[in-house]
């Protein structure tokens, strides 16, 4: 149901990002460790009677794994953390366990059966909270290598069999968990607190074949079995093409056939099924042919199949439109053709990663008043039936797992927030084990792979349980001010029939990507539950309790008056941190702006701040500042290192603050990237190379670093490191080397190689070119463009690729400037036809310019809290004239014509050249402007294919060329640094 692109994890660092683990305070209780060398628990070790009984044969395994013996390695409260080791090599297998924030909790060695191949690791009780396993053997080939699973202690999300609450719903495939692992599957989704599935097992191919005979597969009646055995609701999907009838329906007969199956599927279900959804994403990547993502044709399927269903089964609900985002042009079409009189509830899948999830209110609120528009002022329920964040690993629109999480958690809430009545997560198991398929990395649970032999838990499974604990049978009623649009504070109350009680729930959360130490209003103690299910109570001060409010939300179990950001309280650390050494962290007691006026009197303050067993005390007199130095180990293991500290205030456990490091594997990196200067014309080019030292305490002498830009090298010595080049500890240093007959915009391969004053040499490559954007103001008259003197041209014939279309189809030139007001781009485009789009929302796959933009180097920000980036396609239409379209998903303004921009077209049909100037406010570009001159960008010319259809925006694209790539395949990471020049 998902065929969508994707990441790397820029070098740079968001430390928030990483946190959670906000209130599971303080050390682990080291009474629950199991002993390095022991092996104890379920699986037990080998005993006497065990010994004597006749010999087991050995587990089918040539390499090492992990063993999930509890579902979903999913523990309850109180119960020992349990797994085997299957190893085909090994005597010993060590073995040890991190929290979420980081920290080796566990460790040992499990001895494995000569005769069977197995072993066992008891890890003991543990706190509530996520945790891995990694295990360490020998695989197939002889080599070291290590086996990660993710397992959790959780308590259990809602059962569905007691609640009545349908929100809460995820998508499950059958081919991801066939057979007996289906029951075990879907266990764990109403272990989540999922009511309701979304399946995909009685496709129209499949039910009907071959035509006019219909049956009723396995696998269908194995999916529909036991539903109401676990409480929950299934909703089906209808689809996906039949070849007897041409595949998409786009005859009368066709549509009456797909009406026919759609009954017949009602029938078979026989009551175990509520609801019915007509196909999948008709507007996206599911239809082609004459009816490729037509609205007409969708409209008469749709009618068909409500036809048939209600006949069946009038109390089956039918969901239409199933729509990739949420293409409003697309659904007016659909809803003037009469489209609402034949659903009961209306479903858009609005993915936007790896953007963040606030902002699908506006798309909703949108689609909300379309309705109204045409359906005499009534609304019909809204579904989110498919929505979802990858945790791929490679190049494109994946995030790392605890973006993930992260990204779970508040989508739920402001899909909640936004009126949804219906909520399905993308999707509930990996459909495969590939980390950089952005398919098989949807899930909730990692499937059994070379990793382990089961299904164990990612961070996001918890993030869904713990929302749907607190937030089952509630409403939305308001979001608090808290005076920074970025800081959210949703409040939810319960029905007073329902388990709840009636109780206030308010859910908090910082939406970009800096942690903020805030106050919360409270009369009372009140509970903090954690993205991942953790608890602790907090007393208030004078009225308040303090939190550090980052991108994993947290869950106050009261009615809170106010959220406001206090600096009282806080933490910091270094954004990185070298693995093995402590973590100078610093804890602040600020004492001189405590918020509005509360009516408390200025005095001297008193707190104690403990982070994992280490405690210190800080006091402030009144309107002064203090500060405190704690080191607390980082670890071993390169990756997000959370530190929660639990914070004594004036003698009460009043606060829950939180920061983050990243721990690198080595203690000195080196990056390289390009810098530029323009005087007059003449423009200086140079490397910059930067040298950080994660070390807290030693400093770090660079002796030399030789470099490579294309075919240039040389090596930066004498005065640029005549003291030495000394890298003072957790700090960095930047050393430049001019590269000289550099051509603008020529991307080149670039090496460095730092040598250091021990020995040691570390080495940074990249591929990039000088790509300075000149402060200009361009014009269009008479079809020619001025005002480019002296700005480098983008000849993408010498700078440029292809991709799907050659120089026969289209060749530019183009040039980038900029003004205090706008980005420009304008260009010259060779090409013998000229394809106008119908529509400013169909500009992706016209005819037209695209303009691929992002805030700092390529790629940064991905996989961490999401990424501000814009994909504009300006152009001229048919129906609107010339405009900007804006297909990317910042969360300010939804996906449409960018309000502002200015776009002139000229044709000159003898010359067989299209003439662009194309202006883009600054203020649309956010946080893009000319204060952060450098930034990321992507040019294409694009070409329609020429075929005629109803409706389209994303079909049709022919193919492109660009310099930079990246805008049409969604791979931020290959966009081009570029700078803003005077």
């Amino acid at each position: 149901m998902r065929h969508r692109p994707r990441r790397r994890l820029s070098r740079a660092t968001v430390a928030f990002c990483t946190l959670l683990g906000l209130l599971a305070f303080g050390p682990v209780p080291a009474s629950a460790t199991a002993p390095s060398g022991t092996e104890t628990g379920n699986r037990g070790a080998i005993t006497d009677a065990a010994r004597r009984a006749p010999a087991p044969s050995a587990v089918a395994t040539d390499d090492v794994r992990i063993e999930v013996t509890t579902p979903g390695n999913l523990f309850d409260p109180g119960v020992r953390a349990t797994f085997g080791v299957l190893s085909a090599r090994d005597g010993t297998v060590p073995w040890s366990v991190r929290d979420y924030r980081g920290r080796t909790v566990r460790g040992g060695t499990a001895a494995i059966d000569p005769a069977t191949r197995e072993g066992a690791v008891d890890a003991g009780e543990l706190p509530l909270g996520y945790y891995t396993l990694t295990i360490r053997g020998t695989a197939a080939d002889g080599a070291r290598v290590t086996r990660t699973a993710g397992f959790a202690v959780q308590r259990p999300g809602p059962d569905p069999k007691h609640t009545t609450d349908s929100f809460f719903g995820i998508n499950h495939h059958y081919r991801s968990a066939p057979g007996d692992a289906w029951d075990d599957s879907t266990g764990l989704a109403a272990r989540a607190g999922a009511g309701t599935l979304r399946v995909d097992s009685a496709y129209w191919g499949t039910v009907e074949h071959p035509k006019g005979e219909y049956q009723w597969p396995e696998a269908s009646e194995r999916v529909t079995a036991d539903f109401a055995a676990r409480g929950q609701d299934g909703l089906m999907l209808l689809g996906l093409g039949n070849s007897d009838y041409g595949n998409i329906p786009s005859t009368d007969e066709a549509y009456r056939a797909f009406g026919k199956y759609a009954g017949h599927v009602t029938e078979k279900a026989e009551g175990r099924i509520g609801a019915l959804e007509v196909w999948n994403e008709y507007y996206g990547g599911f239809s082609n042919g004459v009816c490729s993502q037509s609205a007409k044709c969708y409209a008469k399927m749709l009618a068909a199949a409500y036809s048939g269903v209600k006949a069946a089964d009038p109390k089956v609900t039918v969901v239409g439109a199933s729509s990739f985002k949420v293409p409003l042009d697309w659904f007016e079409e659909l809803f003037r053709l009469g489209g609402l009189k034949h659903m009961d509830a209306v479903s858009i899948h609005p993915y936007r990663a790896p953007g963040a999830p606030e902002g699908v209110a506006l798309d909703i609120d949108g689609l909300k008043r379309l309705m109204r528009r045409y359906n005499h002022g009534r609304e019909l329920p809204i579904w989110i039936t498919e929505q979802g964040w990858t945790s791929a690993g490679r190049d494109g629109v994946g995030v790392s797992e605890r973006t993930q999480a992260q990204s779970t958690a508040r989508a739920l809430l402001e899909a909640r927030a936004a009126g949804v009545a219906r909520y399905y997560w993308y999707d509930l198991v990996n459909d495969g084990n590939g980390p950089d398929n952005a398919e098989h990395n949807f899930g909730l649970l990692r499937s059994s792979g070379p990793e382990a032999d089961g299904l164990n838990p990612k961070p996001a499974y918890l993030a869904y349980s713990t929302v749907a604990r607190e937030l089952t049978g509630a409403r939305f009623t308001r979001r608090l001010r808290t005076g920074d649009d970025g800081l959210h504070a949703y409040t939810f109350r319960s029905a007073a029939a329902s388990p709840g009680g009636g109780a206030v729930t308010t859910a908090l959360w910082s939406g970009d990507r800096t942690g903020k130490p805030v106050r919360v209003r409270t009369g009372k103690p009140v509970t903090v539950v954690d993205m991942l299910g953790s608890e602790r109570v907090l007393e208030p001060v004078d009225g308040w309790v303090y939190l550090t409010a980052t991108g994993a939300p947290v869950y106050l179990r009261a009615a809170v008056d106010e959220v406001e950001e206090s600096p009282l309280l806080s933490l910091t650390a270094p954004e990185e941190i070298a693995a093995g050494a402590d973590v100078p962290v610093t804890a602040t007691l600020d004492n001189r702006a405590p918020g509005r006026e509360d009516g408390a009197k200025a005095r001297g303050r008193t707190a104690v701040f403990e982070i994992e067993g280490e405690k210190v005390t800080v006091s402030a007199a009144p309107g002064r500042r203090g500060r405190a130095v704690l080191r607390v180990p980082a670890g071993d293991t390169p990756g997000s290192r959370g530190l929660a500290a639990a914070v004594t205030l004036d003698g009460k456990r009043a606060g829950a603050v939180a920061t983050g490091t990243e721990v690198t594997a080595e203690p000195v990196t080196v990056d390289v990237s390009p810098e530029m200067s323009v005087k007059g014309a003449a423009r200086t080019d140079r490397l910059a190379v930067t040298v950080t030292n994660h070390s807290p305490d030693t400093p770090v002498g660079v002796t030399g670093i030789d470099w490579s830009f294309g075919d240039t090298s040389g090596t930066i010595t004498g005065r640029d490191v005549a003291d030495g080049g000394t890298v003072p500890p957790l700090a960095s240093r930047t050393f430049r080397a001019t590269v000289g007959g550099a051509s603008a915009y020529a991307v080149e391969p670039v090496r460095v190689s730092a040598g250091l004053a021990d020995g040691r040499t570390v080495r940074d490559s990249d591929s990039f070119g000088f790509s300075p954007i000149t402060r200009a103001t361009p014009h269009l008259v008479d079809g020619r463009l001025t005002g480019l003197e002296n700005v480098p041209e983008v000849d993408l014939s010498e700078v440029g690729t292809y991709n799907g279309i050659g120089p026969s189809a289209a060749d530019g030139d183009l040039w980038a400037t900029w003004d205090d007001k706008n980005l420009y781009v304008s260009a010259v485009v060779r090409e013998k036809d000229h394809r106008t789009a119908r529509k400013v929302a169909w500009l992706p796959a016209g005819d037209s310019i695209g303009i691929g933009v992002q805030p700092g180097k390529p790629g940064e920000g991905l996989g961490r809290w999401g990424a501000d980036w814009y994909m504009l396609y300006a152009g001229d239409t048919v129906t609107q004239g010339p405009g900007v379209f804006v297909e990317s998903l910042p969360k300010d303004y939804p996906v449409g014509p960018v309000p502002g921009a200015d776009v002139r077209v000229a044709r000159d049909e003898a010359a067989g050249t299209t003439t662009y100037l194309v202006a883009v406010p600054w203020k649309r570009i956010a946080p893009l402007s000319p204060a952060n001159p450098s930034f990321s960008m992507t040019l294409t010319v694009n070409k329609n294919d020429g075929v005629q259809r109803d409706n389209y925006r994303s079909l049709g694209l022919d193919g492109w060329q660009t310099w930079g790539d990246g805008l049409n395949n969604w791979k931020l990471v290959r966009y081009q640094q570029v700078q803003l020049t005077r």
